[in-house]
């Protein structure tokens, strides 16, 4: 369950993180890695933007209620991020286990039309990382 616990919100024992996923199986540059971390960051943003313009009233009951709120706080907290790897058979537990926003590359570079490069979750607090998540190393290239 996440808290709501607003004594948290600066915490450095349990600070709200936003992960992102990235795929180390397949060949991408350093440029190329950054590019579609922008992108998923984008995506997120744009989700969340349509959650704050339809007001978050509509996901009182829903669980995005914790992701909305959470993702203020996360907003006002510095914007902590976590880079994982991960193979295409982690892009596939992950998905099925957690709501993320997945990046799909246009085939324009350096990979083929449609290949999911990066997964990006909502902010999540450290202590409440999915056990998924806490098995991926961090991303090094």
């Amino acid at each position: 369950m996440i808290t709501n616990d607003i004594s948290q919100v600066n915490s450095e024992e349990d600070p709200l993180v936003q992960y992102y996923i990235i795929r180390k199986d397949i060949n991408m540059s350093i440029g190329k890695v950054c590019a579609q971390v922008a992108h998923a960051s984008q995506i997120f943003m744009a989700n969340y933007q349509d959650m704050v313009e339809d007001g978050f009233e509509l996901y009182s009951d829903s669980s995005f209620y914790d992701e909305y709120n959470d993702t203020i706080k996360w907003l006002n907290t510095g914007f902590r991020k976590v880079m994982l790897g991960g193979k295409l058979k982690d892009f596939e537990k992950i998905k099925k286990e957690l709501f993320v926003f997945v990046v799909r590359d246009a085939g324009l570079t350096e990979v083929e039309s449609g290949t999911e490069t990066v997964l990006a979750t909502y902010p999540i607090r450290k202590s409440l990382q999915p056990k998924i998540l806490s098995r991926l190393q961090l991303y090094g290239h």
